[in-house]
């Protein structure tokens, strides 16, 4: 396994690789989907138990895998985050032949805030991943609570996979809801699970990532996990 840290042209930010090697006995691994992964934390933190643990879950299904720690809201502003989200985009299809990446294949995963910036990623500009992850998005602008953009689903939005749970009391599924009403609206594939009961960032819902905390060890939400690889084979 290759692991480096790469910093991001005129921004704080990095992009973190988890590679796997290229060996002469494993040749089907020199064109490999790619997994862009964008944790949350409300723009305040990047969660590392929406980085690493989600890049080695994907790692394990050949996935080459790249963790991004965008800007935050006290180092710049969104649309910072956002431009730090397509330098790292770009930069994954540049180097697609040095690190193994088929750069028709490359997808974006984002959790809470992190996928309020996959959906923007998914949704702007002429570049964008081949598909899009969105794990309890946060989507809908409020400004209260809520002050960043809604993502605006449009003709060229990737097909997308969305996981939640039905009483989140700090990002509403309502959120993935409307982001999924979008899709089926502008006839965008896609696939929602809402999972009854859970509370906000669960990551896998393993006890690996649960920190001791109650409700976080979840067998029915951590199913996400295949069943979003299962899609990806699909699509």
């Amino acid at each position: 396994m290759i692991h480096k840290n790469l910093s991001l042209p005129n921004s704080n930010a990095t992009l973190t690789l988890y590679l796997h090697n290229f060996s002469e006995e494993m040749g089907n691994m020199t064109a490999c989907k790619a997994m862009l992964i964008l944790p949350g934390g409300g723009y305040e933190f990047c969660s590392d138990r929406e980085a690493e643990p989600i890049a080695l879950a994907f790692n394990q299904s050949g996935y080459q895998c790249f963790v991004l720690r965008y800007t935050l809201h006290d180092e710049g502003t969104f649309e910072d985050s956002l431009r730090d989200a397509k330098n790292a985009l770009e930069i994954i299809r540049s180097n697609a032949d040095e690190w193994y990446v088929n750069k028709d294949q490359v997808s974006v995963i984002g959790f809470s805030a992190g996928g309020h910036l996959a959906a923007h990623l998914s949704t702007s500009g002429e570049d964008r991943p081949n598909a899009c992850l969105l794990g309890y998005p946060a989507i809908l602008k409020d400004e209260k609570y809520w002050p960043y953009p809604t993502p605006v689903v449009d003709q060229k939005t990737p097909p997308t996979f969305i996981f939640h749970t039905d009483n989140d009391d700090i990002c509403p599924v309502g959120h993935a809801l409307y982001y999924a009403s979008k899709c089926e609206q502008l006839s965008i594939p896609f696939e929602l699970h809402v999972i009854q009961d859970g509370p906000h960032g669960l990551s896998l819902g393993t006890k690996e990532v649960a920190n001791d905390r109650d409700g976080y060890v979840n067998p029915r939400f951590a199913s996400w996990v295949t069943l979003s690889l299962t899609w990806l084979d699909h699509i």
